[in-house]
């Protein structure tokens, strides 16, 4: 028997009812197949196009009692079951590793997902201190030109939510040839890009963005069906501090929201749930539009893992609660924001002409400190990308396993 190309050999089949096949691995592991999940997931050329790897089969019309004519291992260590149907019969052949990756989430409360099958890094949620040990900093050149500088500044957005890229080009449009490198830009009732140019703040200004007052945290478009994933923003000048000889103000911060979440679930995890079962409405007119949403602040997957973070108080519309859940909700929604607001909960930095800050906008809430627009000239220029296209992308970059 030839197995040395697996990693995992098959020690024993049993059939263990006229639904299931029970399979012994070299390492005692057990699992238990369906007969119709083994033959909804044949992944012949007759079932599964070997391009686009889209199934080809009909699950819908397959017999929820189908069952096996026989099965065995063959002599290469592969699980072969032959299947009579349509007047004939099918074959299908299993590699024990795929079997083992695909099985071993069956009968579990688990669902993975396709990132699961490349070994990604763990999530580094952060504070003040732990962001500035390793800040997630490259140079544009290596982005831009080199494959491994691309797969180091994408796996920073994926572990911190926040990555920083410096020497970018200051000319306009430079962002999107950024957003090209990882994907396309995300259009929005704005375009394809926006412009953050200050005016002052006697203006009659259209969006508190735009102007010089000090802009707590928050993360944008709440109130859209799915706020954008990725949000890039580039600086293209400034007043230099050094040159004006004094401090003019607009410090961008930045909070890495699964770190607040993870505080409140450890501290109060009576108003982590209030926060997380919650739906609020973030809603705004724009363009003489009126766009709302409803979802909690903090978002969990069925494990209980937080997977998105929606706060903006600028948008967040009238609570409507049972009158018992009222003040439970103000308590939680009170500290989370002073918890996010603490110095040591925050990324603080002057951005420069040729940094562009790329950030989780589901994970990463971002702000500015005051400044007065008369004396600080602050152009910068964002964009939006899908973050879904940008996981896929740094997924792609790194081995299978």
């Amino acid at each position: 028997m030839t197995t040395s190309h697996f990693s995992s050999t098959i020690h024993e089949t049993m059939p263990i009812n006229k639904h299931s096949l029970k399979i012994v691995f070299s390492n005692y592991k057990v699992l238990e197949f369906k007969y119709i999940w083994l033959r909804d997931n044949c992944y012949c050329s007759s079932c599964i196009d070997s391009d686009s790897q889209q199934k080809l089969i009909d699950t819908a019309e397959l017999d929820i009692n189908v069952a096996p004519e026989s099965f065995w291992v063959n002599e290469h260590g592969q699980l072969e079951l032959v299947w009579k149907e349509n007047g004939g019969i099918h074959k299908s052949i299993y590699d024990p590793d795929w079997l083992c990756k695909y099985g071993r989430h069956l009968g579990t409360e688990v669902f993975p997902n396709e990132r699961d099958q490349v070994k990604l890094p763990p999530l580094e949620v952060w504070d003040r201190v732990s962001i500035w040990k390793n800040m997630p900093e490259i140079s544009h050149k290596d982005v831009m030109e080199t494959t491994d500088g691309l797969h180091a500044w994408l796996e920073m957005i994926y572990k911190y939510g926040v990555a920083i890229l410096r020497n970018c080009p200051l000319d306009k449009n430079e962002i999107l040839k950024v957003a090209d490198r990882i994907a396309y830009v995300k259009n929005t009732i704005c375009g394809p890009t926006f412009d953050i140019i200050p005016e002052p703040v006697q203006s009659d200004p259209k969006h508190l963005a735009f102007t010089g007052c000090h802009l707590e945290l928050h993360t944008d478009m709440n109130y859209r069906e799915k706020s954008p994933g990725l949000q890039m923003l580039h600086c293209l000048k400034t007043s230099d501090p050094k040159e004006t000889q004094k401090d003019v103000g607009e410090k961008s911060f930045f909070v890495d929201g699964f770190y607040v979440a993870k505080w409140l679930e450890d501290n109060h995890p009576a108003s982590f749930h209030v926060l997380t079962s919650t739906p609020v409405t973030f809603a705004i007119k724009s363009h003489s539009m009126r766009y709302s949403q409803c979802i909690p602040v903090i978002c969990v997957d069925k494990n209980g893992e937080v997977q998105e973070i929606h706060y903006n108080n600028r948008t967040l519309s009238p609570i409507q609660l049972p009158s018992h859940l009222v003040l439970p909700f103000y308590y939680a929604y009170k500290l989370i924001a002073q918890k996010m607001r603490e110095s040591q909960s925050q990324l603080a930095f002057h951005m420069i002409p040729g940094d562009l800050v790329a950030f989780n906008n589901r994970r990463v809430l971002h702000g500015h400190t005051s400044f007065d627009p008369l004396e600080l000239k602050r152009p910068l220029q964002g964009c939006y990308v899908d973050i879904d296209e940008v996981f896929t992308r740094y997924c792609s970059l790194i081995p299978a396993h």
